[in-house]
């Protein structure tokens, strides 16, 4: 599972961080030595944080695994909020 925080660093100081939100991508193990297929889920953000249960989601199919992680992530977001919907993966 990849997981991916987003921090609000005040000033720059890491050590007042706060997480304001999190994405969750789970390789679901139906894909291909090449593509993999993921479920994506969106937890409540910014000052909804915390509360329970996932705000968004989503499937990726067919992810090519040659790409670099910030494509996986890019995918996921825009799969979760409805804005990024082909099942190619490209």
């Amino acid at each position: 599972m990849v997981v991916v925080k987003i921090q609000l660093w005040p000033m720059g100081d890491e050590s007042k961080s706060k997480t304001i939100g999190v994405c969750k991508i789970a390789n679901d193990g139906t894909g291909t030595k090449d593509h993999g297929n993921y479920n994506v889920a969106l937890s409540h953000s910014g000052k909804f944080f915390g509360r329970p249960g996932v705000w968004k989601s989503g499937r990726l199919l067919n992810h090519k695994r040659t790409l670099s992680p910030f494509h996986l992530v890019l995918k996921a977001l825009a799969v979760a909020l409805k804005t990024y919907a082909t099942p190619e993966g490209k």
